[in-house]
């Protein structure tokens, strides 16, 4: 058993949950639906969509390996309110409701676990926010770097996102995917990212973070 609180708590739930594989595409939680399992993501990628009430579709986050999903719609007894679906093959781990409350009670390294989630999503969606203060081509390409660094691949070239679409990008940063291929090509341009049908390559993530965070040279350069 690892040694980490957190990763004793992932432990816990492996050895009490089930291995259910899932394929790009599929919808691992739709809205509405019961609040009766938790998922812990073993490998493959997944995102969570939001919808508003004018329909306007919100990709809130891009989650892998490590990342639990669905607890707060179990530990509130509420139907689901996001959709979550597999952007790349893999597998989670599901673990019942009535399971996973009883190890919130019973077991610490659990809720340390719980309790490590909840921060980094508060983190994440407190850099979201932030990020909407800038403009597109700066808002795409911290997204980007912010994805890359969590559920990114190290490759020899730089930091490898698969299987995420012009249109996630675009309703991540709440712009037209026109604008976000505009932004695309000014990244590019500055030669610290690369892209290919469903891929983006950052190839110097810490410099790329650092011209995100020069003054604007004019209104169309990142």
């Amino acid at each position: 058993m690892s040694g980490q609180p957190v990763d004793r708590g992932r432990d816990a739930l492996r050895a009490a949950g089930r291995s259910t594989p899932f394929r790009r595409g599929d919808r691992l939680i739709a809205v509405g639906a019961a609040s009766d399992k938790v998922l812990l993501v073993e490998a493959g990628l997944v995102k969570v969509v939001l919808s508003g009430v004018d329909g306007v579709e919100t990709v809130a986050n891009v989650l892998g390996p490590g990342a639990l999903i669905g607890e707060n719609g179990v530990l509130s007894g509420q139907p689901r309110s996001a959709e979550v679906l597999a952007v790349l093959d893999g597998w989670a781990v599901r673990v019942a409701a009535g399971t996973f409350l009883r190890l919130v009670d019973e077991n610490v390294a659990v809720r340390r676990f719980l309790t490590r989630t909840w921060t980094d999503r508060q983190r994440d969606a407190d850099n979201h926010q932030l990020d909407q203060a800038h403009d597109v081509p700066t808002r795409v390409g911290m997204t980007l770097l912010r994805w890359a660094r969590s559920v990114g691949t190290p490759t020899s070239s730089g930091l490898l996102v698969r299987g995420l679409r012009q249109r996630d990008i675009a309703q991540a940063v709440a712009a037209s995917e026109k604008h976000v291929e505009v932004a695309l090509a000014l990244l590019r341009a500055s030669g610290l990212l690369t892209t290919h049908r469903l891929a983006y390559l950052i190839t110097e993530p810490d410099e790329l973070e650092a011209l995100l965070a020069r003054p604007r040279r004019g209104p169309d350069r990142p």
